[in-house]
């Protein structure tokens, strides 16, 4: 392998690696695990799960440039629940329960303690929301990355019974309500922009965020990793009728609502009731970005939007209450009328 080490690729040190999170994954567990680390392919046997008519939901994402600025501040602990959740989050619109997680990183040398802290993240991520790390890829690219930048991907699947998935569109109707469950900050979208901003404005991530926050930096709440609400959402649709789920990412309020809305109906956000959260009022001013704007890029306070019957909503305002869960009722379901847009903003 000397020839192969000389060009950047040290094999050995990455196969050792391998051998050290396998411990990691072992840790997450669920009815269906089979099999162990180090095969050519991960086992899931399904017939364990005990479903009658499953469908499975996929997703594959990354965290974008995210990744660039947890590693600027050598902050990684929280990027493997940004990698979870960004998939674990989309499918989970399905109804679905999670079932296995691969991860894939890619980087120009491996820099050992990064790598297990990653891990690390991905795999407790994933024991928390009761989805096995089954398995995933490493690479090393010199010549791809830089020195010791890398990248993630993460590939998610989990299952739903046929009749209970998600949306239900023939059901959703005008005068239906759209709730709002809180974001834990921007999650995975936008860094781009927020990067370019910073930088053109100067401001210093090691300083005490600009408005009212127990952060001890702004670094702190940029990085603050994605929320995720399998753990909520599962107990949700248990107790409520849910006729869709909208997973808030790239795009905003205004791009993801509309996808689960049929296309003679669109919705109306009361901007009034949105959350009133400093770090976004923050942004949007020093960004000089208009609503429109903020609300097509970012989820501005909302991960997740549920859409309801207005019927429903007391029962929903019940179920929040008891579980100490914030909510926003931050829209609803109206007819479209010709050349309308879908997503209206009052």
């Amino acid at each position: 392998m000397t020839v192969y080490k000389e060009a950047g690729v040290d094999v050995l040190s990455t196969d050792k690696l391998i051998k050290k999170i396998a411990p990691l994954c072992s840790k997450t567990n669920r009815p269906g695990k089979m099999g162990k680390i180090g095969s050519f392919g991960g086992m899931f046997d399904l017939k364990m799960c005990k479903y009658k008519d499953p469908i499975l939901i996929t997703s594959s994402d990354g965290i974008g440039t995210k990744t660039i600025l947890g590693i600027s501040e050598n902050k990684l602990d929280g990027l493997g629940f940004d990698l979870v959740g960004m998939c674990l989050n989309d499918i989970i619109c399905h109804g679905a329960e999670p079932l296995f997680f691969l991860d894939y990183f890619a980087s120009g040398k491996i820099e050992r303690s990064s790598f297990i802290k990653i891990i690390k993240s991905i795999a407790a991520a994933c024991r928390k929301n009761n989805c096995l790390l089954i398995g995933g890829e490493t690479a090393e690219m010199p010549g791809v990355y830089k020195d010791k930048d890398f990248d993630l991907a993460g590939f998610c699947v989990g299952a739903v019974e046929r009749k209970k998935m998600l949306p239900r569109m023939d059901r959703i109707k005008p005068g239906d309500i759209i709730l709002g469950l809180p974001s834990s900050g921007f999650h995975s979208n936008g860094y781009s922009l927020i990067r370019k901003v910073i930088k053109e404005q100067n401001i210093s991530l090691n300083d005490k965020p600009p408005f009212k926050s127990s952060d001890k930096n702004l670094a702190v709440t940029l990085l603050r990793p994605t929320k995720l609400y399998y753990n909520l959402i599962v107990q949700i649709i248990k107790f409520i009728d849910v006729k869709g789920i909208a997973h808030i990412t790239g795009g905003g309020l205004i791009g993801n609502l509309p996808r689960i809305v049929p296309k003679k109906l669109s919705v109306k956000l009361d901007l009034r009731n949105l959350p009133k959260d400093n770090l976004f009022s923050w942004f949007k001013n020093i960004s000089k970005l208009n609503d429109h704007e903020m609300l097509s890029t970012f989820n501005c306070g909302i991960g997740m939007a549920l859409i309801i019957s207005k019927k429903d909503l007391v029962k929903a305002q019940k179920f929040f209450e008891n579980k100490k869960e914030e909510f926003f009722i931050i829209g609803q379901i109206i007819k479209s009328l010709k050349n309308e847009k879908r997503c209206i903003i009052n």
